[in-house]
Parts: C-alpha cells; sequence; structure tokens
C-alpha cells in the first residue's frame, strides 16, 4: 500500500502529483478541502462524511480518493468506515425509529443517538435475547398461534440451540393482516420476471393481494 499523510499536510503539489489532475483542479480540490479539514478536522468520521458528500466525484482518479480516505483516518486505527449513513436518514430505518423511541429505556444513559448508539445496541442484542426479540416481534408485529417457551433454548439436539420451541405461527396470516403499521392501500409485494431486466416491474398492494389469496382459496 501506498504511503499517506495526515489530510492537513497533504498539499496542492501532493494532489497535482497524482495523475489526471491539472494545477487548476489541484489547487480547488486542496481550497475545497482545507475548508473541511479546518471546521471537522478532529472528527474523522464527519470529515470524510463531508469529503466524499462535497469533494469527491467518480471522475476523479481513485488514488486521490485514496488519499483523502486514508489520510482522513490516518491516526483511526484499525477498519475506519468508508460510509456513513446521514444522521437524519439513520432516524427514519426500523432500527432507528425504534432507537428514538426506546433507545433511552434499552440502553440507559449510554444512549446518544442511532448512529453513534448502534454498536452498543449490537451488543444489547445478544446479551438481552428473550428482550430484544420480544420488540422485534412486536416492532413487526408477529402473531402467534402458540406462543415460544422461550426464545433461545440450549440443547445438545440442536446445534447453536432451538429457537422458539413451541412455537406455532401462520405465516400467510401474518403477512395478509392489517396492523398499526400497515394499510390496505400499502404495497406489499415488488416483483419482475427473471431474466428479463427490462420487464415492467409489477406490484401489489396488500388490498389486491388479499383479493387474489381470496379468489385462490375460493
Amino acid at each position: 500500500m501506498a504511503r499517506y499523510q495526515p489530510l492537513r499536510s497533504v498539499t496542492v503539489e501532493d494532489i497535482q502529483a497524482l495523475q489526471g489532475i491539472s494545477a487548476a483542479a489541484a489547487a480547488q480540490l486542496h481550497r475545497k478541502l482545507t475548508e473541511i479539514v479546518a471546521k471537522y478536522g478532529a472528527d474523522a468520521t464527519n470529515t470524510w462524511r463531508h469529503i466524499s458528500q462535497y469533494l469527491l466525484t467518480p471522475d476523479l482518479p481513485f488514488a486521490f480518493h485514496q488519499m483523502m480516505y486514508y489520510g482522513c483516518y490516518f491516526d483511526y486505527g484499525p477498519d475506519p468506515p468508508a460510509w456513513l449513513p446521514d444522521p437524519e436518514a439513520a432516524k427514519l430505518t426500523n432500527i432507528g425509529k425504534l432507537l428514538e423511541r426506546r433507545g433511552k429505556e434499552l440502553l440507559r444513559s449510554s444512549y446518544k443517538n442511532p448512529i453513534s448508539s448502534f454498536s452498543d445496541f449490537q451488543e444489547f442484542t445478544v446479551s438481552n435475547l428473550e428482550m430484544y426479540w420480544k420488540i422485534v416481534f412486536e416492532e413487526m408485529n408477529i402473531s402467534f398461534s402458540v406462543s415460544p417457551e422461550c426464545i433461545l433454548r440450549e440443547t445438545p439436539l440442536h446445534p447453536g440451540g432451538q429457537w422458539l420451541p413451541g412455537a406455532r405461527l401462520n405465516p400467510a396470516k401474518n403477512c395478509l393482516r392489517l396492523n398499526a403499521k400497515r394499510s390496505l392501500s400499502d404495497i406489499v409485494v415488488i416483483t419482475r420476471d427473471e431474466g428479463d431486466d427490462e420487464a415492467p416491474v409489477t406490484k401489489l398492494t396488500l388490498e389486491e393481494l388479499r383479493s387474489a389469496e381470496s379468489r385462490i382459496l375460493h
């Protein structure tokens, strides 16, 4: 791997030395880079978010992308993130919505926001299986015909354990029923003929799927 340096040490000449970048382009890139580093330099993840959004473009040489990436995370340690979700967009995901509602309840004082606390939440899901999976079933509105005796039962008969022992449920019923998060007008099936990328996409609402199911049964 080429030797990289912190972004604050990158010069116009360093950028211009990369094949495919003119002197004028190098000066402009360096000016934008300097502005970003001056504002976010101490926060590597925030710096990279702004570099990837406002400085890097597909037409710039890959070597420049590498220079920015490794320079940004020069002191970060192993496995720096190459992509970071937008904080506001993260709040709109299913996990984001859950953590916004119940993050402080589940993670106590360690909770900050859906992105910063994601690793803590992952640890919570492993160390609190019963609570976590009950939350999942609630969030997904899963209805059991017979509730499970527990979430995971350790048994030598089932390598890795037996999940949801004793549980019974009707998948079709769960897919077709209305609930607080699903209306008849919601799109529930999106299909396209396999092997034909030019074929039109077909969409079915829950109402249309329920109607088709009713015709098949009757």
